[in-house]
């Protein structure tokens, strides 16, 4: 994986107009229109697949969503035991200047999608939940601004409600967290990725983590919420107006063709299909005619 990451950076920096695609992967937008569909999981055990027990203990609803999109990347930074404090210390030191942690911080630059799942071992901390929805949000701005000060474009960032869990007095507090989270949705930072729906029926023997089943279900859950809801916040977010699978803002910054006309050079082909397909200029009408027989 580090190899895509490498080789991604160096097509769009040293060649912008090589390789860049904005139609979607599996009904899913290329959100930074650099031809892939690359989707991050920040998070504790749950990301990390604790207990997947048809995978060795690990994998969970990540590795199973990968198997559901074969042409997407995924990258998967579960932590078992992680809490909030220290999800944003990871995030400082990936971004910091002498990074600690490249793999994270590239992935990142990288992605179109990133899923925070984060927040329930803080119960632990004894502290209010409103505290650990602060921690979530800080994340979440930070990885928006890290993104858009080194890429241009920062990625959709997605928080989910939590997974209920099913022991003493942590069910309590994560639920309550959930209202939280759930109450600050908004189009631009969705946090309604309603994992809490999945049934404490399919938690494993430990009350916490999920069974095999409960992972199944977690990555339906994912799966529907990005290729339906995670779909139209994105696209009104970076709308395509003139329908030529070039989101406007790439339009006007990235391939200087005109956001309103899908045909920018009018040489009867729309934009999306001289970059996509054709691999010719959409702002020469003269080159289409050159290769015409």
């Amino acid at each position: 994986m580090t190899f895509k990451y490498f080789l991604q950076l160096l097509l769009l920096s040293l060649c912008p107009a090589f390789a860049l695609a904005c139609p979607p992967v599996h009904n899913i937008p290329d959100y930074n229109c650099d031809g892939a569909l690359n989707i991050v999981f920040l998070g504790d055990s749950l990301v990390y697949g604790t207990g997947d027990e048809k995978n060795g203990g690990s994998g969970g609803y990540v590795l199973r969503t990968e198997a559901r999109l074969k042409d997407a990347n995924l990258y998967n930074f579960g932590v078992p035991g992680q809490q909030t404090r220290a999800l944003l210390k990871e995030l400082d030191d990936a971004f910091g200047k002498n990074s600690k942690n490249e793999k994270m911080r590239d992935a990142l630059r990288l992605a179109d999608i990133v899923v925070i799942d984060e927040g329930r071992n803080d119960r632990w901390l004894f502290g209010p939940p409103i505290q650990t929805y602060r921690n979530i949000k800080r994340a979440r701005k930070f990885v928006n601004s890290k993104v858009q000060r080194t890429e241009g474009y920062p990625p959709f960032i997605i928080t989910s409600v939590l997974m209920l869990p099913n022991r003493g007095s942590q069910g309590p507090w994560v639920a309550e967290l959930n209202k939280i989270i759930l109450s600050r949705s908004t189009r631009k930072f969705p946090s309604n990725l309603r994992f809490d729906k999945v049934s404490k029926t399919l938690l494993s023997d430990d009350q916490i983590h999920p069974s095999s089943e409960g992972y199944q279900q977690l990555t339906k859950k994912l799966v529907r919420y990005l290729k339906k809801r995670g779909r139209k916040y994105m696209n009104k977010l970076r709308p395509d107006t003139d329908k030529d699978n070039l989101q406007d803002v790439f339009e006007e910054t990235r391939f200087m063709t005109d956001p309103l006309l899908a045909d920018t050079d009018g040489d009867g082909y729309t934009d999306g299909e001289e970059l996509f397909s054709l691999m010719t200029d959409p702002l020469s009408a003269s080159e289409m005619s050159e290769e015409a027989p």
